[in-house]
């Protein structure tokens, strides 16, 4: 089984030869701002190397962007801009893929036709 997939970060303001810079929905700010207060989508900007960019869904301005969430997971840095004003910090992007491991559900036992009926007699 293949754990790797993507993760949809925002939407994608522009594609350069090497960098890519996204508008980033509310909640990726809140995975790399913990409990910093709600603005609208797209106030905060993440610029990041192109090569972290899913290769199923590639950057296209204005679409949503999808990073591959194995690169993401080798914790690489990026450039992020809070509150949407040009004033860029170093940011590691690790925390974009937290909480991201996903949740393997077990199957429900299969039961035969009288144990069917034998437990639909008993729910009452």
């Amino acid at each position: 089984m293949q754990n790797s997939f993507d993760i949809a970060i925002g939407r994608c303001q522009s594609v350069t030869g090497k960098e890519v810079v996204v508008e980033l929905d509310t909640a990726m700010v809140s995975r790399l701002v913990p409990g910093h207060p709600w603005h609208r989508s797209g106030t905060s900007k993440l610029k990041l190397a192109i090569e972290l960019c899913s290769a199923q869904r590639p950057p296209q301005p204005g679409g949503e962007t999808f990073l591959n969430r194995d690169a993401i997971l080798k914790n690489p840095s990026g450039r992020f801009d809070l509150l949407g004003d040009g004033q860029f910090t170093a940011v590691r992007l690790k925390a974009l893929a937290a909480n991201t491991e996903p949740e393997l559900l077990e199957p429900a036992p299969k039961l035969n036709w009288a144990e069917r009926r034998v437990s639909r007699s008993h729910r009452g």
